[in-house]
């Protein structure tokens, strides 16, 4: 009976495991555009102004 619940929880573990990479994921992606953004438009504005 216990080799079911140790596998359960290794895939509970897993699986947030996964949960928590694809939530860093999509925050560093989002920084990045963020910074991206920030750093583009004073250039442009620079080169038109």
């Amino acid at each position: 009976m216990t080799f079911p619940i140790f596998a359960s929880t290794f895939l509970l573990a897993a699986a947030a495991l996964l949960a928590l990479r694809s939530a860093t994921a999509n925050a560093s992606r989002q920084s990045m555009v963020k910074v991206r953004s920030n750093q583009r438009r004073p250039v442009s504005t620079k080169t038109q102004g």
